[in-house]
């Protein structure tokens, strides 16, 4: 399957992206940029590739080594909303959540992954969760409203 992407750079800057990429021994720049996707997104370059200057190779390495511990962070997050927070999202939204059990998310994620993430990226996650898990979140309140309305009919 054929990506396409843009870059905004100067003639000057594309002459001097094809030479980089002649002189690592590339047939293009779409090559070039193609063994970067790859070392970002496997950590290595497909077999065959000719290989990147070593110095752009560790640091791409290390972008992708950071973007898999974003993940990590992400699916432990889904995890411990799937834990602890359901009942609260399903029942008082996503900002409820965030407001009540924010210091309880930070703790549970230093735990289990060494790190903390940012605000942003939790309020991000929680409406990532909140698209992801609608179904079960729905579920989880017709379930609790049903509830509610059996107790006050007996």
């Amino acid at each position: 399957m054929r990506q396409h992407a843009y870059l905004r750079i100067t003639d000057e800057e594309g002459n001097t992206l094809d030479s980089i990429a002649k002189n690592l021994g590339f047939v293009s720049r779409t090559d070039l940029f193609t063994a970067c996707a790859h070392l970002l997104i496997y950590g290595e370059t497909i077999d065959g590739e000719p290989s990147i200057d070593p110095v752009t190779e560790q640091e791409l390495k290390t972008l992708h080594g950071l973007n898999e511990k974003y993940l990590l962070q992400m699916r432990t997050f889904v995890q411990i909303l799937d834990e602890i927070a359901l009942p609260v999202i399903a029942m008082r939204g996503i900002g409820v959540a965030f407001a009540n059990l924010g210091h309880d998310f930070k703790i549970l994620m230093l735990e289990r992954c060494g790190m903390v993430p940012e605000d942003t990226d939790i309020r991000d996650w929680l409406k990532i969760y909140q698209n992801t898990r609608r179904a079960k979140i729905i579920e989880y309140r017709t379930k609790q409203f049903a509830s509610i309305i059996a107790r006050e009919e007996e």
